[in-house]
């Protein structure tokens, strides 16, 4: 069966204050991946998670989602498996189950519990038929990001490694208790396909991924998983990659790159082919960049050199940058003289931050001046305030302070 691996599109992301035009990325995107699907003759599409930038996406980023999905079940490819991710709305997901099955699309948003209390993960197990009168073709674990609730009960005292510890321990029991369903269809020679939406050890993150590693976020040693998985589809981490030098444990990325720090990264989508023999091949197909997000650093003569050897008349849309300026002293226009050199070149500037030779109390304050609301993050504010306060937040006597700080904005992002 060939099979196409995408995960993390994050329909209705912004970058800095730009809202709407994330959507058009993304409208390319989309079309474009539906010329690969039929082209291909996919016959599986797989999305790992994040499906949405926020629970609660404006609505022009839904009526994309379920667009394409009406579009795609008018190609070659007859069946689409979908997980939520941590920035997903499981019962946003979940909502259209019904309808959905009878067109082949199954969504397995959060795990499902009886009237008992117990988990049934047979709702995670999903056989791909070509004729429901015939053994199925593959059968895929759909396992979606797992909640602290999904896989561990609290306990009283817990240690911030201990909790890290059990984390870890559920994410594996959850995926070894749902490879115990699917040992039969394993037997006879039937491909199994995983999904996952999770931090695994050893991968390399982008800015754009939360630096924070706690609660349903802790790292997973992928050596560890189920030997039986013929292929693991991940999401969560946006620069595609190999999991532990495993070629069948992969993380596609994100089709655009979502932050600054993503500007040099791959974009890309997997097409895989499993048979009775296992993974058989795998290709990585490169996503058409439409939008250059540029990094510019170094003097305001510097920056514009830099510009003049960047040809951005091949990309669809206006290219964005952020700037870093190096100054000898506090430069009073400096915002109106960066913002004369992107209008020259064309260029949206999206945030610019001044960085002097020689730092001193007055030119940090200075340097505020030049940063909008929209330009600093929570983490950024909270770091500001405890250096006012001479407070090292990233030495070991405010550990467990830092931890506390980064599990409240981890409640507050998700609520």
């Amino acid at each position: 069966m060939k099979i196409l691996h995408t995960a993390d599109w994050h329909l209705g992301h912004y970058l800095k204050g730009q809202e709407n035009d994330r959507y058009q990325e993304h409208e390319h995107f989309l079309g474009w991946l539906l010329e690969v699907i039929e082209n291909n003759s996919i016959e599986l599409l797989v999305i790992a998670g994040d499906i949405f930038d926020a629970a609660n996406p404006p609505h022009w980023a839904e009526e994309q989602y379920y667009r394409f999905l009406a579009e795609v079940t008018r190609t070659h490819c007859k069946n689409v498996v979908i997980i939520a991710g941590n920035h997903d709305s499981p019962n946003k997901l979940n909502a259209p189950q019904e309808l959905f099955k009878y067109l082949n699309i199954h969504v397995v948003g959060k795990v499902k519990y009886a009237e008992s209390g117990e988990m049934e993960l047979q709702h995670e197990v999903i056989p791909i038929y070509e004729q429901r009168n015939q053994p199925p073709l593959l059968v895929v674990c759909a396992i979606p990001f797992l909640k602290d609730a999904d896989i561990r009960k609290s306990v009283a005292n817990e240690n911030f490694a201990e909790t890290e510890s059990r984390i870890r321990e559920g994410i594996l029991n959850h995926y070894h208790q749902v490879s115990q369903l699917v040992t039969n269809y394993k037997n006879s020679q039937i491909p199994i396909l995983a999904t996952g939406h999770l931090f695994a050890a050893g991968i390399t993150p982008s800015e754009s991924e939360k630096e924070i590693h706690i609660g349903n976020q802790g790292y997973v040693d992928a050596n560890k998983l189920p030997e039986l998985f013929d292929y693991i589809a991940l999401g969560h981490i946006h620069r595609p990659q190999k999991v532990a030098n495993k070629n069948h444990i992969r993380y596609s990325g994100s089709p655009i790159p979502l932050s600054f720090s993503e500007n040099t990264d791959r974009k890309i989508v997997l097409i895989l082919q499993l048979s009775e023999k296992g993974l058989t091949d795998l290709q990585e197909v490169a996503v058409p960049l439409t939008r250059p997000l540029l990094r510019l650093n170094g003097s305001l003569q510097e920056i514009e050199n830099q510009l003049l050897k960047v040809n951005l008349s091949s990309f669809k849309f206006t290219a964005w940058a952020e700037v870093k300026v190096k100054l000898q002293e506090y430069e009073p226009n400096l915002r109106e003289k960066v913002y004369e050199i992107g209008n020259k070149y064309g260029i949206n500037i999206l945030k610019i931050e001044p960085e002097y030779a020689n730092k001193n109390t007055d030119t940090e304050e200075q340097m505020l001046v030049y940063q909008s609301i929209h330009e600093l993050k929570p983490m950024d504010v909270f770091e500001k305030k405890c250096k006012s306060e001479n407070i090292d937040i990233h030495s070991e006597k405010y550990k467990d302070v830092l931890e506390a700080f980064q599990m409240i904005l981890e409640e507050v992002e998700k609520a």
